[in-house]
C-alpha cells in the first residue's frame, strides 16, 4: 500500500465522484481509477461501487475509511516532524553546560557561532558534570562545556577551549596585593573561598597537603559569580582561573608553583555527526585554543 493510493481512495471517498477527485489531486482520471484498483487488489475487495451517477462506498470501503484517515495524518505528522526536526538541528544548538563552569568563560565561543549563523537559537542548560554527560550521551543536547579534571570516557571526544593560569583573588587592599605573584605557602591557613562541586578543588587541596600547609576553608559557592562577589566582599580569598577573576574586576595574583592549570573544553559524543552549528562552534574553539597556544609575537 503507498500513500498516494491513500490519498485518492480518501478524495473519491469525500467527493463520490472519481473525475472530481482527479482533478482535485491534479491526476489524470485513469491513473487515479488504477490506483484505487491496485488497492483493492491488495485489501481484497472492492471499496466503491460506481452506479451511473450513484458512486458510494462499499461495506470495506466504510471499513476502511478510518483506518486509511489515520495512516494519512501519520504520515503526514511524520513528515512535518522530520522536517522540524531538519530546520532545529541546522537553526539550533543544545549546550549542557557544568555548573562549575563559568558562564564567561564560554559566552565568547557561542557569540562567535551566532555571528556565523545569524539567526541560530542557542539553549543552554547547566547542571552538574555527571548528569551534563549523562544529557550529552542520551542525545538530549548536542554538545557539553565541561571543566575536565582527568581523561573523560572513550566515547567523548575532546576539543579544547581553555587553558588557563590559577590566580587568587582578593578584596581591595588584601595584604597579599603586596607581591607580583604567590606562592601556595602564602595560602597557609588563609581563609578560603571555595568553588563546590569543583574537581579542582581536590586537586587544590592535595596540593597544599602535600607541603603540610593548612587549608581553611572559610565558605562555599557553586556559582562562579557569587564566588567573586564573596571576595570582593571580604570574606575570604578564592583560587580561581585568572580570567573569571579579570572578567569580574578583582585584584588577583597569579599563583607561581602549581602543576596544573584550569582547562575547559567542548565534549561531543565521538562518531556522532555534527548540525552546522556545532561544526561552527567546534572550529572556534580549536582556533581559540590554537591561538591561545602560539608564541607571542
Amino acid at each position: 500500500m503507498e500513500m498516494h493510493q491513500v490519498r485518492y481512495f480518501l478524495a473519491v471517498a469525500e467527493l463520490l465522484n472519481f473525475t472530481r477527485a482527479a482533478e482535485r489531486l491534479h491526476v489524470a482520471q485513469p491513473s487515479l481509477t488504477r490506483a484505487i484498483q491496485k488497492l483493492e487488489e491488495e485489501l481484497n475487495g472492492p471499496l466503491f461501487r460506481r452506479e451511473r451517477s450513484n458512486t458510494h462506498l462499499t461495506e470495506l470501503g466504510r471499513m476502511m475509511l478510518p483506518h486509511l484517515q489515520a495512516s494519512l495524518a501519520a504520515a503526514e505528522a511524520a513528515k512535518q516532524q522530520a522536517q522540524s526536526f531538519h530546520k532545529r538541528e541546522a537553526g539550533q544548538l543544545s549546550v549542557g553546560a557544568c555548573n562549575t563552569v563559568s558562564a564567561e568563560l564560554a559566552a565568547p565561543l557561542l557569540a562567535a557561532v551566532s555571528r556565523d549563523m545569524p539567526g541560530l537559537e542557542i539553549r543552554v542548560e547547566v547542571a552538574s558534570e555527571g548528569t551534563v554527560e549523562e544529557r550529552l550521551t542520551s542525545g538530549g543536547i548536542d554538545v557539553a562545556v565541561l571543566a575536565p579534571v582527568g581523561e573523560l570516557p572513550e566515547r567523548f571526544d575532546l576539543h579544547e577551549m581553555r587553558d588557563d593560569p590559577f590566580v587568587v583573588a582578593f578584596s581591595p587592599g588584601h595584604r597579599l596585593a603586596r607581591t607580583d605573584e604567590l606562592s601556595l605557602e602564602a595560602l597557609d591557613a588563609e581563609p578560603l573561598l571555595v568553588r563546590a562541586s569543583c574537581g579542582y578543588e581536590a586537586l587544590l587541596e592535595g596540593a597544599m597537603e602535600a607541603r603540610g600547609l593548612h587549608r581553611q576553608e572559610r565558605h562555599r559557592a557553586e556559582d562562579g559569580a557569587w564566588l567573586m562577589s564573596l571576595a570582593r566582599a571580604g570574606l575570604g580569598v578564592a583560587i580561581v582561573p585568572e580570567p573569571l577573576a579579570a572578567l569580574h574586576g578583582l585584584s588577583f595574583r597569579r599563583l607561581t608553583d602549581l602543576a596544573f592549570r584550569h582547562r575547559t573544553a567542548l565534549a561531543t559524543v565521538a562518531g556522532r555527526r555534527h548540525s552546522p552549528a556545532l561544526a561552527a562552534l567546534v572550529r572556534h574553539a580549536r582556533a581559540t585554543a590554537s591561538a591561545a597556544a602560539a608564541p607571542a609575537g
